[in-house]
């Protein structure tokens, strides 16, 4: 009686999944008569009682070829792990209007109002998964799925019998980490002034009056102001709406995640993480904007746009050749400093370089000299300083990300005149225009800058 053990032998997965049986070398050339039932008898005294491949039986019993080694004889049910709880939000976080034809360009920012008592989200539990077989007949269990970690902050009730969470007031929904919030609005009635101080709030802030110079306001949601800001900041984890404009003396400062609107920016910096909406002039202003940048009505004079993605404005530059500069994918305030750290960095390597190469020179000479000695320490002490001040370097370059967007996607219309002095630039590549354009577009082709006439 043939003696499949002599023949072959079976190797398990580590996870009793998978059972694959190998061939000695005595079964090459080798006639065997192999039946179903001895090989049946082999795989039980492996332990191999479950998921046993058919096909690869009858190929055994055919007298499968040494090539054909080694061959999956069983394979287990695979477990199927619980999937995590969820949660369901029952209204629109959306915070951007949709851009229809009637859309007014006052409508930028949708505050995701909530009323008291509305359902503001579900939970759904996780689920148990399902259990497994592995090819020794043993049952797997399967892995539960984690609940989720959603809690009630502030003025949001949690309801045990529906598993959801209800508002106590009329005001803003705010999900920060693990807690829901509903923020009222904070609302100032005039002017900020010493009565009032300084802005530090955690929903949404409404001024009806000015931001003067030297006053703060930040706010992690949204920000109206229904004035002008002077030399002031104004920073926001949503959007920035400032009705009249911004007068910023050079320092003024409105920084945003998302959209900014103003009426007009004046000497400003202006960061906005999405939009940027300016219904007449930028001038003399260095603004950042990650989107797009809409000034459709006014001119862009002086100073430098950084933009991701597009910039439509009606006139760029001025008739007295005004430097102005509009720079597509990067940010031109991080550009500028990643180019002089390199500049450092290099300089740095280069000293570096020459201090090593003086140090080999002064340890051919003879060291029980005891200037040379005190030649060398200073040698490895500048070596020391010189290697710190290229590592703080080097980490500043890490921290540093200048880009913010596509060059080769961006594209400026202009709707009246770019005139000359202003300066295109997509990333690496730019131009300075020398002669008025009316009416075009400008972008990246192929890594030339093309200016075409605009056809709506």
């Amino acid at each position: 009686m043939i003696q499949l053990a002599d023949y072959f032998h079976i190797q398990v997965s580590p996870d009793k999944m998978s059972a694959q049986l190998f061939c000695y070398d005595d079964y090459i050339n080798q006639e065997l008569e192999i039946d179903e039932s001895s090989i049946r008898r082999f795989l039980d005294a492996n332990h191999i009682l479950y998921g046993i491949d058919q096909a690869s039986v009858n190929q055994i019993i055919s007298g499968a070829e040494e090539a054909s080694f080694p061959i999956q004889i069983a394979k287990g049910l695979p477990v199927i792990n619980g999937e995590d709880g969820q949660i369901k939000y029952e209204l629109n976080l959306d915070t951007k209007y949709e851009r229809t034809k009637d859309w007014d360009f006052r409508d930028v920012m949708r505050i995701p109002n909530v009323v008291k008592g509305e359902k503001l989200a579900t939970l759904y539990n996780p689920t148990t998964g399902v259990e497994g077989i592995n090819v020794s007949g043993a049952v797997v269990l399967p892995k539960p799925g984690n609940p989720i970690s959603v809690k009630a902050g502030n003025n949001v009730v949690y309801k045990e019998e529906n598993m959801s969470f209800y508002s106590a007031v009329n005001g803003q929904i705010s999900i920060i980490g693990r807690y829901i919030h509903v923020y009222p609005v904070y609302e100032v009635k005039e002017t900020l002034s010493m009565k009032t101080g300084n802005l530090n709030f955690v929903g949404t802030i409404i001024i009806h009056g000015d931001v003067p110079t030297g006053f703060q306001v930040q706010a992690e949601g949204d920000i109206k102001i229904y004035g002008m800001v002077e030399a002031g900041v104004v920073t926001a984890g949503g959007s920035v709406y400032v009705s009249e404009g911004m007068s910023g003396q050079g320092s003024g400062f409105i920084k945003a995640r998302e959209n900014i609107t103003l009426g007009y920016i004046n000497q400003g910096i202006v960061h906005a993480e999405s939009d940027l909406y300016v219904e007449n002039s930028i001038l003399h202003s260095e603004c950042v904007a990650k989107g797009h940048v809409y000034c459709q009505k006014g001119s862009i004079i002086g100073g430098t746009l950084s933009v991701g993605k597009s910039v439509e404005a009606n006139d760029i530059g001025s008739r007295l050749s005004t430097k102005t500069e509009i720079i597509f994918g990067i940010n031109k305030t991080f550009s500028d400093k990643e180019d002089e750290l390199i500049a450092r960095q290099n300089e740095l390597k280069d000293t570096l370089q020459k201090l090593k190469h003086i140090g080999s020179k002064l340890h051919e000479q003879d060291t029980s000299n005891p200037k040379l000695r005190i030649s060398i320490l200073r040698q490895k002490n500048s070596v020391k300083k010189t290697e710190e001040q290229l590592r703080i370097i080097e980490d500043m370059l890490l921290k540093i990300n200048s880009k913010i967007g596509s060059e080769q996607d961006a594209y400026l219309i202009v709707r009246n005149f770019i005139h000359p002095n202003t300066i295109i630039a997509f990333a690496k590549y730019k131009k300075k225009i020398n002669t008025n354009y009316h009416y075009v577009k400008i972008n990246l082709v192929h890594n030339e800058i093309m200016i075409q006439p605009l056809f709506d």
